[in-house]
């Protein structure tokens, strides 16, 4: 993705498919996050930084889990055995590598699509906050923070989940199942770190998620 053209603060749509437009009854969330951001790039993946941060959107998406009516209670029949398991259960099993069970909540088998809305505040003056050249690398830092790890590499030193990361909830399995993404970047007021740090951020991430196409875990998003 290239941003060079965005030189003022405001909303710039980033990517956009036009078969798959958000609604007003997609499902909806909303993703926090305040600390340090930094940009990431090839020479310097910031894996570490991107599980810190995957971590941080865990423990909101597990929150999500438990309060969704639906969910949790989702029973799933394996076709080939006729024997009926929980959602949870069924994606922390396909999804169990590199010591970890992750449960993505948009996942392709469910043909799930996936819009992303990211309010970025950075402490830039006006007029230089989205003019940066490392926007790109800090937006790829969130993207890649938003899904599951492909490795154990990009589990950062990571190599066992903690206790109540048993199972470690995520957003995508994919972040191709991203399908429409806007960026609104505006000035941070007020510091998150202390003391402050020119890199703090704050983000509000909004998500909608629907179906693509009829599926059992897809109508629990209609």
């Amino acid at each position: 993705m290239i941003f060079n053209d965005l030189t003022v603060p405001g909303e710039a749509v980033i990517l956009a498919d036009p078969y798959n437009q958000p609604t007003e009854d997609d499902v909806l969330l909303r993703l926090t996050y305040e600390g340090v951001l930094l940009g990431s790039s090839r020479n310097d993946p910031r894996a570490r930084h991107k599980h810190e941060l995957r971590r941080c959107f865990h423990r909101q998406l597990k929150r999500f889990w438990d309060i969704h009516p639906d969910l949790k209670k989702a029973p799933l029949q394996y076709p080939d055995a006729g024997t009926y398991t929980m959602l949870p259960h069924y994606l922390e099993t396909k999804f169990a590598r590199n010591d970890y069970n992750f449960i993505p909540l948009v996942a392709e088998e469910w043909s799930l699509a996936c819009s992303i809305n990211v309010l970025m505040l950075r402490p830039d003056m006006p007029g230089t906050v989205i003019k940066s050249g490392d926007l790109d690398n800090r937006l790829k830092t969130i993207f890649d923070a938003l899904r599951m790890p492909s490795s154990k590499d990009e589990l950062g030193g990571y190599d066992l989940p903690s206790d109540d990361e048993k199972p470690f909830y995520c957003l995508l399995e994919d972040d191709r199942l991203i399908t429409n993404v806007t960026v609104e970047a505006d000035v941070l007021l007020e510091s998150v770190s202390d003391p402050p740090n020119q890199n703090d951020t704050r983000l509000l991430i909004k998500v909608e998620i629907k179906p693509t196409r009829g599926t059992l875990f897809g109508m629990l998003f209609t």
